[in-house]
């Protein structure tokens, strides 16, 4: 599960900026940019003081989340790890609210509560993994061009087969069916996440090398 987490460092060269930015703009530019240079507690700070002057945008909110589950994830959080998670929660309930039936934060849902499988996979496993996966199918139904859930929940689904002795051919082909949606997704904006086709792609370098 850890290596989801890959694609931190190249999320913020991902982001497309104007030479000519507002505050805004600004504000987001550097939060990305902290979270590039391996600073996400000072990320999420400069995040949460955006998200207070941005009442309906949902993206500051969308990346305090996404910053505090990845750091639960990548296993570098381990004292802190429930209270990043519960602020990653706190933080997509804000976005939930200002951006419904909204792809991506059905996707970060399914990803937090990764994050808790993470910390125990026994009980939290039994409990989320059917949640995780209906998140992620609901987050394909509400985009189908959105390649990011549908390589989430391929890659959950071989982690889970592997775990129980299953094939995983049929969750590699989606993440091949992923990597088509990658090449032909559009961001709608500066800020829009576009993460994830690196992970994706090594994903398929793994199975090969198997």
């Amino acid at each position: 599960m850890k290596k989801i987490v890959l694609f931190i460092l190249l999320i913020s060269s991902q982001i497309l900026i104007s030479s000519a930015q507002n505050s805004y703009e600004k504000g987001m530019s550097q939060a990305l940019q902290l979270w590039g240079n391996t600073k996400p507690m000072e990320a999420i700070a400069l995040f949460e003081r955006i998200a207070s002057n941005e009442k309906e945008n949902w993206l500051p909110n969308y990346y305090i989340g996404l910053i505090s589950a990845t750091q639960v994830l990548s296993g570098r959080e381990k004292e802190q790890a429930s209270a990043l998670l519960e602020q990653a929660q706190e933080s997509l309930n804000k976005a939930k609210k200002q951006s419904s039936n909204n792809s991506e934060l059905f996707c970060l849902q399914a990803l937090i509560n990764t994050a808790w499988v993470t910390l125990d996979q026994m009980n939290n496993g039994q409990k989320l993994s059917a949640s995780i996966m209906k998140d992620y199918r609901t987050a394909i139904q509400l985009d189908t061009n959105n390649p990011r859930p549908l390589y989430l929940l391929a890659e959950y689904q071989i982690n889970m087969a592997k775990l129980f002795g299953q094939d995983t051919k049929p969750f590699y082909e989606m993440i091949q069916s992923s990597l088509k949606k990658f090449d032909n997704f559009k961001a709608p904006s500066a800020f829009y996440p576009r993460w994830g086709r690196n992970r994706a792609e090594q994903l398929l370098i793994g199975k090969n090398a198997n």
